[in-house]
């Protein structure tokens, strides 16, 4: 199974200077890319091939040729991204347009080996390498990118080859805003983890922004207070993100451990994308819930899940997820709920995300109605 990681890299001086100067180099690339397509298509009303652009700028660049390789292979590749979401109604996708001062540093397999010490040689042109401290096994790819610090991602495959699930039971997942996860089984045994720490990092994030949009509103640009302010911003925005990436892969890996253990083959996921479009046209939601719903993790959670679902064998379905939380288990009715309880006038009473798991779980499969056994967890041990 080819999986992706990241490790942030410490380059020395003479180091950090090569990978500046090849970023450049590749922003140089991805910037003639992009020149050449525009113009073929204003010319014929048709895209260049990939081919057809390797051939014109191959040997042009002071880069390895895979790299040259690999940087018009994405600009294809998200070419036809963009015309897929324009064929589904996106107006507001656009085509790669904006010149580039530095772009990311992508490497195939074949610029990709290892010195005598047996750690990572990667070959950034003809005659220059950058020797990293560090060895990967089965190493198939990687790119060196700028995220308030060097960093490389890589693709690897970690051995795995079609893992079987070690049971049949199935389990409904509602994600929300407080809770990040809520899950029950179809046997009646739940699972939620708190998302209370991500929305703590998100509104110092959100405080802090705010504080230096108002510093910044009284610099000149280009001074050295409001250079200052970017940098202290540019920090801000790595430290959160490295944070939430944490909690996330914590949180999701509990989930996944709670999956095995009840012996899980099957995982129904509430599909809740677009959920915080025109609230505020429609009125459903006041400012600050705004901020908060266009701020939930979804597709990080979702992709989380996904693949630490497929590295035990477990399948992952989306469903949709409306009126899942109003209405009732027992009698059907719905009933929309305040609070974290849920009550209907039938007599029926729980919390009201595992009524929403429940009944994601039961769009997909029809299970009676069981008692439910419900654990609380935090994705991170507080002491």
């Amino acid at each position: 199974m080819i999986k992706t990681h990241r490790v942030k890299l410490k380059l020395t001086q003479s180091q950090f200077e090569l990978v500046r100067e090849k970023q450049m180099e590749c922003a140089n690339c991805w910037n003639e890319v992009v020149r050449i397509s525009k113009e073929y298509y204003f010319e014929n009303k048709q895209w260049i091939s990939n081919y057809d652009i390797q051939k014109l700028i191959k040997g042009r660049y002071n880069l390895h040729s895979a790299t040259i390789q690999a940087i018009s292979d994405k600009f294809s590749a998200n070419r036809k991204t963009i015309a897929e979401l324009r064929k589904k109604g996106n107006t507001k996708a656009k085509y790669p347009y904006k010149e580039k001062k530095f772009y990311i540093i992508p490497f195939k397999n074949s610029a990709i080996n290892t010195n005598a010490m047996g750690n990572l040689k990667i070959s950034m042109s003809k005659g220059r390498y950058l020797e990293l401290d560090f060895a990967i096994d089965n190493i198939k790819t990687a790119e060196i990118v700028w995220r308030n610090g060097y960093y490389l991602y890589y693709s690897f495959d970690d051995g795995i080859v079609n893992p079987t699930p070690k049971g049949t039971n199935t389990v409904g997942v509602d994600m929300g805003e407080i809770h990040s996860i809520a899950s029950i089984t179809n046997e009646g045994n739940g699972l939620i983890i708190s998302n209370r720490e991500g929305r703590s990092i998100k509104q110092f994030r959100n405080k802090m922004y705010s504080y230096i949009s108002k510093r910044l509103s009284r610099c000149k640009k280009g001074s050295r207070q409001s250079k200052k302010l970017w940098r202290l911003k540019n920090k801000i925005r790595t430290k959160t993100n490295n944070q939430l990436i944490n909690l996330y892969h914590q949180t999701t890996r509990k989930f996944i451990d709670f999956c095995v253990e009840q012996k899980v083959c099957e995982i129904i996921l509430g599909d809740i994308k677009g959920i915080e479009k025109n609230t505020k046209k429609k009125k459903r939601l006041n400012r600050v819930n705004r901020q908060k719903i266009s701020q939930m993790e979804y597709s990080r959670i979702k992709d989380y899940i996904k693949y630490k679902a497929k590295e035990q064998g477990i399948e992952v379905k989306l469903v949709k997820e409306n009126y899942t939380s109003q209405t009732c288990p027992k009698c059907s009715k719905k009933h929309k709920p305040s609070g974290r309880t849920y009550s209907c006038t039938c007599g029926y009473e729980t919390h009201r995300d595992i009524v929403g798991a429940w009944n994601i779980l039961n769009k997909k499969h029809k299970y009676g109605l069981v008692d439910f056994r419900i654990n609380h967890k935090q994705p991170i041990n507080i002491k």
